[in-house]
């Protein structure tokens, strides 16, 4: 108060000499002692009115409203307010205004009780009063209450503004409220704001936050020149929804716009290569970052921490942490996320306590990696100690994520009955998740009579998870229990409910490769699966022995049961990179699933064999495998040399074959086209199973595979432009029809773009010189309408129903119908039925004209086969 005293002795009761007491702790954000200032000056007020001094409260307005963005807490506003009423300014419509805007900037459940206690004193409130209120219901805990208040808006007769929907649209977004925004789209468009600078980001934002990233594509391709802030909400919405490729593409036609992109764009392209695993994309992303100085952001130093660790790089976000100069609790948390995901539970911990002597606070995410960490090196007792020292000594709240940590952790160590009693006596409701921890761990430890209680709990919560189903399926067969097998999968084919596929990936030249579990009948992977029957020969001779006891399939023959381990992902991802890499570099591959004992066992052979150093991230943790050549007899060391020999051979002849093949290609084209057709409900019965993509369950119809350039001696080129990439603008007027005719069926759920870029990318550009990449789709699209092959099946009496049709029926019925035979393409259920899969017609080279196949692709089919439902 030493300054109050020095300004009263010279100034006394003078308003300039508050004027500029006020002013100078302003500007040097000392709110608390302006607030005490404004007190002693409200005294002052009071003399300067019983002299009649003062007679116009309103000059002081200008002082009043510069303290209100220095408030800190509502006390401190309501002093503000009080001042106002001292001073007759309580009814000035332009202060109330500016208390309201103050008490929405960051709303609290008490600051808007009293914005609105202020809002209703308005008589006639404008529309920059309301939109302030709408900004703070958006922001709060109650966000739908933004609607009650625009129903008063629309009847003061206010017309919203560019202010007012963005408000709107983020409430909906906070409140998942897809179809109160669809409304609200409307209205935007009635108004003409709907394609507004500041309407479309939060337009975006709001459908990406409801899960239509459709929709929010469709909005954001009809703008001409989208902002950065619109790029960001579209990349940030492709991240949210697991759909990487898509987010770089965006990434990239940013780039070419030549669109500055902001950190918020850094930390969702570098979020995106770490759902990828993409590591070369990652680190020319970090050299993007450095050149542009992203790298002086906190946030963005700490995203690349977290995409170094889940690309498997684990040394280089070390690099990154230890060359920050300002390290916060995210970035201290993700390190030692990063150590414990990697399997050092050890380093994780000493990494808490160096951040604890370097006094930065923890959150749930840094107890979180501390759970990771005790879980996966077997730390029961230090689980214990940092869950309950995270709520009573740090008074963090444990979240649903810990509890799960924690039953994980018990279930590791075998306490399979403490982890039962553990989730019972839990503070807050179980989800699904936890009892879906322990029924894993049951699994594994081949519990079934605790297994079957827990999977009760589950199908009390959610019925539709297939892994579940297969987790518990696998048990029974452990023990022989066949009718409970049979009756769990009939279960799971009447409640409609699919296995998520096992997919592996593996970026190779900064190219993403994806692979299926038992996409081994596929021809488009002939050539892969050729190289990995050879590979899985020769790791025979140095003791390799396929693990059938995997395959929980009685009627299945030994050959076949290795044939389906053969085909597992993340064994077609190895082998593909082997084939794909020089000699030496790191095969790092990301799996969705766990990885199983079959596919650990061969990539640390594969690992010794080669001496390459191969990391495969499951949904798990990270498996590390490296060779360790040292002891082992000559013999064997000799004849690994040998295989390493061979096949390093075989990839060199594979390339220089390949990059023939491409230059023939450019030069003689092709002779036809495939034009396939794919059975959903045949995709969706196999172990791979499928996910709908994001527009939602496609038609009972057959969807469009591909239309795929071939020869007439069976051989066909891919890959033939790298330079002529797939651009959804110049297909943007077909998207609707590709929908509907061409949908994915991929895991994760995607909107399509994804697999028509890799349908163009490998076969459309070898058909550039007769067609564009619209008239690619275009074609194809018209030869589906034109063929109409399930009407033509259902006119012969055969019908997707399950039931058995013989496949000379099949064929006949659509000969009969377009005067020329196909070819049929079969697949094998769960249950290792043959299915009818996909339809061959051959097409001329003009993508029009059908015409008879001059070469059958390889395969076969049974006698009969089942036309599965869908």
């Amino acid at each position: 108060m030493v300054y109050l005293d020095f300004y009263e002795a010279i100034f006394g009761n003078v308003n300039y000499g508050w004027s500029c007491l006020i002013s100078p702790h302003k500007t040097h954000s000392t709110s608390t002692m302006t607030i005490s200032a404004l007190s002693l000056n409200t005294l002052s007020y009071s003399n300067f009115n019983t002299n009649n001094l003062f007679t116009n409260a309103t000059t002081e307005s200008p002082h009043l409203l510069s303290l209100l963005p220095k408030c800190t807490s509502l006390k401190e506003l309501e002093q503000i307010q009080a001042f106002s009423i001292k001073t007759q300014l309580q009814n000035d419509t332009s202060v109330i205004t500016k208390l309201i805007n103050v008490c929405t900037l960051n709303p609290t459940s008490a600051s808007m009780v009293h914005a609105h206690l202020l809002f209703d004193r308005i008589p006639q409130p404008d529309i920059v009063v309301c939109n302030f209120m709408a900004r703070g219901y958006a922001r709060s805990d109650t966000p739908l209450r933004a609607f009650v208040l625009f129903a008063q808006i629309l009847c003061f007769d206010l017309v919203p503004d560019y202010y007012t929907f963005p408000s709107l649209f983020k409430a909906c977004a906070s409140a998942k409220a897809l179809q109160e925004g669809k409304q609200l789209h409307c209205l935007s468009i009635k108004h003409g704001l709907n394609l507004d600078i500041y309407v479309c980001p939060a337009l975006v934002n709001m459908y990406t936050e409801c899960n239509d990233i459709c929709s929010a594509r469709c909005v954001f391709d009809r703008i001409l020149e989208p902002c950065v802030v619109t790029y960001n909400a579209m990349i940030t919405g492709y991240v949210r929804t697991s759909q990487p490729n898509e987010a770089l593409s965006l990434f990239q036609d940013l780039q070419e716009r030549t669109i500055k992109p902001t950190d918020v764009t850094m930390l969702s392209i570098l979020s995106s290569c770490a759902l990828l695993g993409a590591l070369d994309i990652g680190k020319w992303m970090h050299e993007y970052v450095k050149e542009n100085g992203f790298d002086q952001y906190v946030k963005v130093n700490t995203a690349l921490i977290d995409m170094y660790a889940k690309c498997g790089s684990l040394d280089d976000a070390v690099s990154v942490f230890e060359h920050m100069v300002f390290r916060d609790t995210p970035a201290w948390s993700a390190m030692i996320v990063a150590y414990a995901f990697h399997g050092h539970g050890y380093q994780a911990i000493s990494m808490f306590k160096e951040m604890r002597r370097a006094q930065v606070q923890p959150d749930g995410i840094t107890f979180l990696g501390l759970l990771y960490a005790c879980n996966h090196s077997g730390l029961v007792e230090d689980g214990w100690r940092y869950l309950y020292n995270m709520r009573d000594k740090y008074g963090i709240v444990p979240g649903i994520k810990h509890y799960g940590c924690m039953v994980d952790l018990l279930a590791r160590a075998g306490h399979l009955n403490d982890a039962y009693r553990f989730i019972e006596e839990l503070p807050i409701e179980p989800t699904p998740i936890l009892w879906r921890t322990l029924l894993a761990a049951c699994g594994s430890h081949g519990n079934i009579e605790l297994g079957k209680r827990v999977i009760e709990h589950i199908f009390q919560l959610d019925e539709s998870h297939g892994g579940d189903y297969v987790i518990f399926s696998n048990m029974c067969a452990k023990s022989g229990r066949w009718e409970d097998v049979n009756y769990v999968r009939k279960l799971m084919k009447d409640r409609g409910v699919v296995k998520v596929p096992g997919c592996s990936s593996i970026e190779v030249n900064n190219v993403v490769h994806e692979f299926f579990s038992g996409d081994g009948t596929r021809i488009e992977y002939r050539e892969l699966h050729q190289a990995l029957d050879k590979l899985v020969g020769e790791l025979k001779l140095v003791g390799y022995i396929p693990d059938t006891s995997l395959v929980l399939h009685p009627d299945m023959e030994e050959e076949e049961k290795e044939a389906t381990l053969r085909y597992h992902s993340e064994k077609m991802a190895i082998a593909f990179g082997l084939l794909n890499s020089p000699p030496g570099t790191t095969i790092r591959v990301v799996k969705n699933l766990r990885i199983c004992k079959d596919c650990h066992s061969a990539a640390k052979l594969l690992s010794s064999i080669f001496r390459r150093r191969i990391i495969v991230r499951d949904m798990q943790r990270f498996h590390h495998f490296e060779a360790r050549n040292k002891f082992k007899p000559e013999r064997e060391r000799e004849r690994e040399r040998e295989m390493e020999k061979k096949f390093s051979i075989a990839m060199l002849t594979k390339l220089w074959i390949v990059q023939w093949v491409s230059l023939l290609c450019a030069a003689q084209g092709f002779d036809f086209f495939y034009f396939v057709q794919q059975w959903p409900g045949s995709y969706c019965d196999t172990k791979q199973s499928c996910c709908y993509p994001t527009t939602g369950k496609p038609a009972a119809d057959f969807g469009i595979h591909g239309l795929w350039p071939n020869n007439n001696d069976g051989s066909y080129p891919s890959n033939c432009d790298p330079n002529s990439p797939y651009k959804q603008s110049e297909i943007s007027d077909l998207i609707s029809r590709m929908q509907s005719n061409w949908p994915t069926l991929a895991c994760p759920s995607g909107s399509g773009s994804t697999f028509w870029s890799h349908e163009w990318d490998k076969h459309g550009t070898c058909s550039e010189s007769v067609l564009d990449q619209h008239g690619y789709f275009k074609s194809a699209l018209d030869l589906k309408q034109k063929l109409g092959l399930l009407q033509i099946l259902r006119n012969a009496g055969i019908n997707p129903d399950g039931g058995l049709y013989s496949l000379s029926s099949i064929k006949g019925a659509i000969k009969n119908s377009i005067g020329y035979t196909p070819w049929i393409e079969c697949n094998v259920d769960a249950s290792g039925n043959s299915q009818l899969y996909q339809i061959y017609t051959c097409v001329d080279t003009s993508g029009s004209k059908l015409i008879e196949c001059p070469v059958f692709p390889s395969g076969k089919c049974g006698t009969n086969i089942e036309f599965p439902s869908f």
